[in-house]
């Protein structure tokens, strides 16, 4: 058990859709956590108090017995959910809520009970935070790819780290630990004192390939189709001219290609909503919901009278 538990760069993966909340309408892929999470009855994230110091020398009280079966409850969970583990763990050596058990040194009470070495323990209470911010934003990230992510944390915080793996996942790339590691690696030293969005901008610039020489570069067109003042043009070179003359490049209109633009951004937005995600806002902040999804009507209302011109060419 103190060793990798999830792994995620098996071949076969599967991979789901996932809804994510940073960027604006990026599709979000996300791997499915390699089991299942089931945690018993009464046993989440918000059922394990936040740590904080004993409340005594002696034996525990009723409330600390209380928190003590949630936190082991939560590491039995383990396998299921990592950042549950690593908020449990916190938990009990923070309160040293284990010092009834007969072991009164931690990480021998954790290893003699679940086998989880010392060090092992320190990446999950250092990790839990970010996988609790990554599964409130619908993803399912695997401890190993957290993992990656806490250079990241130790210098630019949480939100930083979260901003990484968010926009990765958004971009269509499969997230895996070693493409976090490679974006980590060319995040550039200047996300120190960064915010998220600073830092969604960066892992973009380095997922975005540059961008390609336009059609209508002026200096590509100079170098390969003027002719020399003593050559004279063949039919060849006249056709192609006259060709190009009866049929302008349309991203030289600013009007369609703010057209482009537009489809770009409806076909990400489309592809970062569903009917279920819908639902489970409306079910857990009705009020915000609506008003969200109210104003989202009124944009696309605003788009169809924008487009509900003549359609025939003149």
């Amino acid at each position: 058990m103190g060793g990798d538990l999830f792994s995620d760069d098996e071949p076969g993966t599967p991979q789901t859709t996932g809804t994510g909340l940073m960027g604006r309408g990026y599709p979000g892929v996300v791997q499915d956590a390699s089991v299942v999470i089931k945690a018993p009855v009464g046993t989440t994230l918000e059922s394990i108090p936040l740590p904080r110091p004993p409340a005594g020398e002696g034996a525990l009280s009723s409330e600390e017995e209380e928190t003590f079966e949630a936190c082991k409850a939560g590491v039995d969970n383990l396998h299921k959910a990592f950042w549950i583990a690593g908020k449990a763990l916190e938990t009990m050596k923070t309160g040293n809520l284990h010092r009834d058990s007969g072991t009164p040194n931690f990480a021998d009470y954790i290893w003699d009970n679940w086998e989880i070495s010392e060090s092992h323990a320190q990446r999950l209470m250092s990790e839990w935070r970010i996988g609790e911010a990554l599964a409130a934003m619908g993803w399912r990230p695997r401890e190993s790819q957290v993992r990656e992510l806490t250079p990241v944390a130790k210098v630019s915080g949480d939100a930083a780290a979260v901003a990484v793996y968010d926009t990765l996942a958004r971009a269509g790339t499969r997230v895996t630990s070693r493409a976090l590691k490679d974006v980590v690696r060319q995040l550039p030293a200047v996300l120190s004192d960064s915010a998220a969005p600073d830092v969604v901008r960066a892992v973009r610039e380095i997922l975005e390939p540059p961008a390609p020489v336009l059609a209508n570069d002026t200096t590509a067109d100079s170098e390969s189709s003027d002719v020399p003042e003593h050559q004279t043009p063949g039919p060849s070179d006249v056709t192609q001219r006259q060709s190009n003359d009866k049929k302008p490049d349309p991203t030289d209109s600013e009007e369609v290609r703010r057209l482009m633009q537009t489809l770009a951004h409806v076909t990400e937005a489309a592809k970062a909503i569903s009917r279920p995600a819908v639902t489970r806002a409306i079910n857990e902040h009705p009020e915000a919901a609506m008003l969200v999804v109210s104003e989202i009507e009124t944009a696309l209302g605003k788009i169809g009278r924008a487009i509900a011109v003549r359609r025939t060419p003149r």
